[in-house]
């Protein structure tokens, strides 16, 4: 994982996950993909919760800042501003593949974008520098490789 962190995240610091944007094919939204956004941003709420000193906590989707879009970093803020956290998380699930079993091709799931932005002044205090793409065979479902990106950025949100 290429990941950049521009300073140290205090114990004890309120961290407000936006919701992610669920993964998409072609760019475009997919009846597979629904729900996948909401499973990162509780697993990486659950991870920072049991890996770290942080204050995680998830930022409730609504009409305007949900799953179905990327978060900009303008209403991130004003929604951690709102929540009287020290830092919003964003990250963006990009495209992913569910294959069909005995296709022998392969599962992944893209993690397309991801910021951890310092409320007080709009800093970027963490950035994954490129795309992760997670693979595993095509048993089962796809989404289990969502627990590991899940992990993969709490660990290198806390190095």
């Amino acid at each position: 994982m290429s990941a950049t962190k521009s300073e140290p995240i205090a114990d004890g610091s309120k961290i407000l996950i936006m919701p992610s944007r669920d993964v998409v094919q072609g760019g475009k939204a997919h009846a597979q993909g629904a729900g996948s956004g909401k499973k990162l941003q509780v697993a990486v709420h659950r991870e920072l919760s049991t890996l770290s000193k942080f204050k995680a906590t998830p930022f409730e989707a609504d009409a305007k800042l949900n799953h179905s879009a990327s978060i900009v970093k303008s209403d991130a803020l004003e929604a951690g501003k709102s929540a009287a956290a020290d830092y919003v998380l964003i990250l963006d699930l990009g495209e992913f593949r569910n294959a069909a079993p005995m296709t022998f091709r392969s599962d992944f799931v893209t993690l397309q974008n991801g910021s951890l932005f310092r409320v007080s002044d709009g800093k970027e205090a963490w950035v994954l520098n490129s795309p992760i793409v997670l693979e595993k065979s095509n048993l089962g479902d796809h989404l289990i490789l969502i627990d590991n990106l899940a992990k993969l950025v709490a660990e290198s949100i806390l190095r």
